[in-house]
């Protein structure tokens, strides 16, 4: 498949069959929106380093596809490809100032590694995400910071921010830490490019729920560290902000008694259905911050019927989500929480059938990473005494789980 706009002169046959299955396979995985941003091949195209990025995460995507490193250049590359950003980071040092454009290139190159280290990496002793992760903050710092390289910037590198930033705050939360970013950034985030649908109509966003489980990140960071003292007050705020949402749509009746009842999205038109998507994958991350703030926050117990109450509710959200549906994509972390403190026999099986099913679809590295972990914990006779942090503590740190 030939890119549309785009030629061949400069690209080597493997370099230009990669950029191909990036835009026609992995870019879709990373998003859920029908109608997904174009991916940053311009870039690509014009900037080796980003081509070389670019290239090891296609190719590492082909290698957990098929199984087969087709050409065994996928070390290579990827050598090639931090080389490369060593000499480019040389680069704006040696000019200063002078160095505009060079940090966005930069910036494209190491969020493609970091994606790529976090999400397809099968080698821990070879997946850099931290340090991935903290030269994507050290670029922002150099361009002025994360809002303004977001109000000015094209489509493409707002969308990876957006999945820069989102893995950024579930990891915070997994790890019982505060986020890089306050709750304030995710605004400015909600204007631009982002990596899940949205209501059609604007009456709800997933960026209202990110944010106040940033808002909530930081308040736990803060009682661990001694800063203040649980307060019922902020608990019921937090309840209150996560309280689940649906989308408000009218289902049309039937003409008459006698006509066969539809699915329940076969009767809603394009636009309520997009809704109802929005509104599903919000659902999800909503039950999933309500256990976070019970068990991490509140300190309750794994068995505490609150606790429970939104484990069923999420996994209930989960498995009504259409299997074709591209929100399975992205419902990774909620089904990781939801997951680990599923009790009876039958909602683990459930879960490890979904993680298996999107691995097959994904041929994501950090799905079946999660798969496993899920697995042990539930083979761990001490689990349910684990804090919420001790029971994702085997959780490799190299691990992005969205």
């Amino acid at each position: 498949m030939q890119i549309a706009g785009l030629g061949r002169d400069g690209l080597g046959a493997r370099e230009q069959r990669a950029l191909d299955y990036f835009h026609g396979r992995v870019w879709p995985l990373l998003q859920t929106s029908e109608e997904p941003c174009a991916p940053p091949l311009p870039v690509a195209i014009q900037h080796r380093v980003v081509l070389l990025a670019t290239c090891v995460l296609a190719d590492s995507h082909r290698l957990l596809q098929d199984g087969k490193d087709h050409d065994g250049s996928l070390n290579t590359k990827r050598l090639e490809c931090l080389a490369a950003i060593r000499s480019e980071v040389d680069g704006c040092c040696a000019q200063g100032n002078n160095s505009t454009g060079l940090p966005h290139v930069l910036l494209f190159a190491v969020l493609l590694l970091h994606l790529h280290d976090g999400f397809m990496e099968l080698a821990g002793h070879v997946a850099s995400t931290s340090s991935h992760h903290k030269g994507v903050l050290a670029i922002l710092g150099q361009l002025g910071g994360l809002e303004p390289v977001l109000r000015t910037s094209q489509e493409s590198l707002q969308m990876l921010l957006s999945e820069f930033v989102s893995a950024d705050l579930t990891s915070a939360l997994l790890q019982g830490i505060a986020p890089s970013y306050p709750p304030a950034a995710w605004h400015v985030i909600d204007q631009g490019a982002v990596w899940w649908g949205r209501d059609p109509l604007g009456r709800y966003s997933l960026a209202f729920v990110l944010r106040e489980m940033s808002a909530m990140a930081f308040y736990h960071d803060s009682l661990v560290n001694g800063q203040f003292s649980l307060c019922m007050d902020e608990v019921h705020s937090f309840e209150e902000a996560f309280r689940p949402v649906y989308a408000p749509v009218a289902m049309p009746m039937p003409d008459s008694p006698s006509e066969p009842e539809a699915g329940p999205l076969q009767c809603l038109s394009e636009r309520d259905i997009e809704a109802v998507h929005a509104f599903a994958l919000i659902r999800t991350f909503q039950h999933t911050a309500l256990i976070f703030l019970y068990r991490a926050i509140c300190g309750l117990p794994t068995l505490h019927p609150l606790v429970q109450q939104h484990v069923r509710s999420c996994l209930d959200c989960i498995m009504e989500i259409e299997r074709s549906s591209k929100l399975l994509h992205c419902v990774i972390f909620p089904l990781c929480v939801a997951g680990a403190h599923a009790q009876s026999p039958d909602s683990q099986h459930e879960v490890l059938s979904m993680t298996n099913m999107i691995y097959d679809n994904m041929r994501f590295a950090s799905v079946k990473a999660v798969s496993q972990v899920l697995t042990s914990i539930w083979t761990t006779q001490t689990s349910l005494d684990l804090t919420w942090t001790e029971l994702f503590a085997q959780l490799s740190p190299h691990v992005l789980v969205l």
